[in-house]
């Protein structure tokens, strides 16, 4: 168990905007600071009956911890392998032990007299201590996945930090706990590669699913990040709370539709110039996702309103329009609601367990 001390290696982030009156909105591009490259998780569905990646002689513990905790078993084990990669042996230089990596402090209260060091004992505690955290951020989570996610936020910041911060803190090596469990439960943990807490959205269909950007690499995710240039910007807006994912590829790249789509929109849209040029779209078919592309070169869109286009289909070239640093891709993915010829808003999810789901590593 790890206590944030707000710093780990990661993402440099730059962030360069002119606010000209308009709504702030999306502040993008994550570019990459030459970290090593994190493991992706493998989706691999129904390789063999009740084969869910966990070690065979934790899965009972793993059953009854999830039910105290009341997380799912994917999520716990995803957070075992991140925390000592199923050694029950395993110390850190802070003190922490045990499996689930317990400091000595926190076993005191929830360890119940057992040994850290014995695999049964630890995960039966973190099982007691997820609960715990979970029930003191549960009136911040809107679903499911919200509390997986404030859940394990609190297991490594601490409770009163999410709290404090009203969601997610800001911190670079919460976040990347957060991301890097969430993403090792879907991938690695559940033999169907759905998303953790499953999706309100329904069924995503038997369609093939391509990289909206063939051959790049993500380089910002979805949600709460802290404020990249200190005193420079507001840490609010989108700035703080990003409603897409990116993609930066070599220049020139391609973005491509990632499944089928009838567009709606294409180029500047009025009061959404912070985009630059964009192409909009919808799933014709259930779930009606709304699917949207940012930062176009200028000029470089190949498609129009009403085109009906398969997956792969050229779109634009990934740019620097609008407020924007550096050639990438700005995703976005919404329920139907909305308005189908404006980027969304309120609507706009997480795409990453989305492409996930359809064997899309990013």
């Amino acid at each position: 168990m790890t206590e944030n001390n707000g710093s780990r290696c990661g993402f440099i982030v730059g962030i360069l905007v002119v606010l000209l009156g308009v709504p702030l909105f999306i502040l993008v591009i994550a570019i990459s600071g030459g970290e090593e490259e994190q493991p992706q998780a493998s989706c691999r569905p129904g390789t063999t009956e009740n084969d869910s990646g966990i070690p065979e002689e934790y899965q009972d513990a793993l059953e009854s911890a999830a039910a105290e905790s009341g997380l799912s078993v994917d999520l716990l084990a995803a957070q075992i392998d991140a925390e000592s990669s199923w050694d029950p042996d395993a110390t850190s230089p802070v003190g922490a032990e045990g499996i689930a990596q317990f400091m000595p402090q926190t076993w005191a209260t929830y360890g119940d007299g057992g040994d850290p060091f014995d695999p049964e004992d630890s995960i039966a505690a973190m099982g007691r201590y997820m609960a715990a955290v979970s029930e003191e951020v549960s009136d911040l989570a809107g679903n499911e996945r919200e509390l997986a996610e404030l859940a394990l936020a609190g297991y490594n910041a601490g409770p009163g930090a999410v709290q404090s911060a009203e969601g997610i803190p800001g911190f670079p090596e919460t976040e990347q706990y957060v991301e890097t469990i969430m993403s090792s439960a879907q991938g690695n943990y559940l033999a169907n590669c759905s998303p953790v807490g499953g999706q309100e959205i329904g069924e995503l269909g038997t369609g093939e699913w391509t990289s909206p950007l063939p051959g790049a690499a993500m380089t910002s995710n979805f949600g709460a990040r802290s404020c990249p240039i200190l005193n420079a910007l507001t840490c609010s807006g989108g700035v703080s709370d990003h409603r897409g994912v990116d993609f930066a590829g070599p220049s020139g790249s391609t973005v491509v539709a990632p499944m089928d789509l009838e567009i709606r929109a294409t180029g500047v849209i009025d009061g959404w110039g912070q985009l630059g040029w964009v192409v909009l779209g919808k799933m014709p078919d259930a779930p009606g996702l709304h699917v949207e592309f940012a930062h176009c070169a200028a000029n470089s869109i190949d498609v129009g309103p009403g085109d009906t286009v398969a997956p792969g289909t050229p779109l634009c070239t990934q740019g620097n329009t609008g407020a924007s640093v550096g050639d990438h891709l700005h995703f976005q993915i919404g329920t139907p609601e909305g308005d189908e010829a404006t980027p969304g808003w309120d609507n706009l999810i997480d795409p990453t367990p989305l492409l996930t789901e359809k064997g899309i590593s990013s």
